[in-house]
Parts: structure tokens; sequence; C-alpha cells
């Protein structure tokens, strides 16, 4: 996990343990590499998405399997006017963040869990999904059900539908074999 800006320890430390809970997979956090002015669209006022995930395999360890990238700035991708977070299929990097995840008073939220927190996890789980190749799903519950706003991402849990799960354990037991 690669800190990028102005992300709290706290959830940098809850973030690594919901991905260690439901990747069944070590995480190690980076050293903060500060926003990522390289990416930043000055006309747009946000920050490439795409151009984060590129960069990322040149600042994690060789040897990570997946790579996330958290951050607090505003993403978007060149077809989409904003983003909470974007991935590469089945590629090894994903980048999430803060910036459209803040709270609102009609949120409900995990009891006992801030809400931006509870979004950021749901956002990360989701993103590194789809690293490990799973599409969205149709389950609105899953979190891999796709999160048109941050409404449907309350709405959904921060773990995978019983389909979703089947389908990362071949995937992640494929990745791991092959070393991909």
């Amino acid at each position: 996990m690669v800190p990028m800006g102005a992300v709290r320890a706290d959830y940098l430390r809850s973030l690594a343990e919901a991905m260690r809970e439901q990747f069944g997979l070590p995480v190690e956090l980076t050293a903060n590499q500060g926003r990522p002015v390289y990416a930043l669209d000055a006309k747009r006022k946000q920050y490439n998405s795409q151009l984060i995930i590129r960069k990322l395999p040149q600042i994690a360890p060789a040897y990570a399997l997946k790579i996330l990238g958290v951050t607090d700035i505003d993403l978007f991708s060149p077809i989409f006017s904003y983003v909470f977070g974007e991935a590469q299929f089945h590629g090894r990097c994903a980048v999430v963040s803060t910036f459209r995840l803040h709270p609102n008073p009609e949120s409900n939220p995990r009891p006992g869990c801030p809400p931006l927190l509870d979004r950021l996890e749901k956002e990360a789980i989701h993103e590194l999904g789809h690293t490990f190749g799973l599409r969205h799903c149709p389950d609105p519950d899953c979190v891999m059900s796709y999160s048109v706003g941050v409404d449907c991402a309350d709405r959904k849990f921060p773990y995978f539908c019983p389909s979703c799960r089947d389908l990362l354990l071949w995937h992640l037991a494929t990745d791991i074999f092959l070393g991909a």
C-alpha cells in the first residue's frame, strides 16, 4: 500500500487490516510519496488516475503482488468526470481516494465505523478485486457492485458475495501460482 498525500495513519492501518482479511495476504505500507503532481491536470484541477496507476510499479517493491495507492486528491479518468478509484483489470495496480468519499449527514455506515473509513475500505477492496480479475457484480450487496455514487457505496457490504469470493479464490491461487 502506497500512501500519496494527506491520508490518516489510523485509516491506513484499518485499510491494511481490511485488505488482509478480505484477500488473505500480507500488506506492507511504503513511505508516503506525497501528492502525485505528475498526474495533475491543471485545467480540470483534478489528478489523472491512469497516470498514477502507471507510476505505482516504480514506487512499490518489485516483489509486491498487488499495489494500492491511497490518496486524498480528486481523481478523474479520461472517460469519467471523477472516480473514487481505478484499477488495472487483472493487473497489478489500483488507486483510491478519500476526496469524494467524505461523509454526508444521511450516510449509514457500519456501526462504530466512521463513514469515510467505511467507504474507503469498500472502494479499496473493490478496486483490488478488479486487479484479481473480478468484474462488477449484479448483487447490490457485494463489494464488487458498481458504485455510481456514495449512496451506492454505503449500501453495499465491505466483503465479497459467495460467487465473487469463489472467483477471487480461484484468481488468487492462479496469480500466486503463476507469479503474476
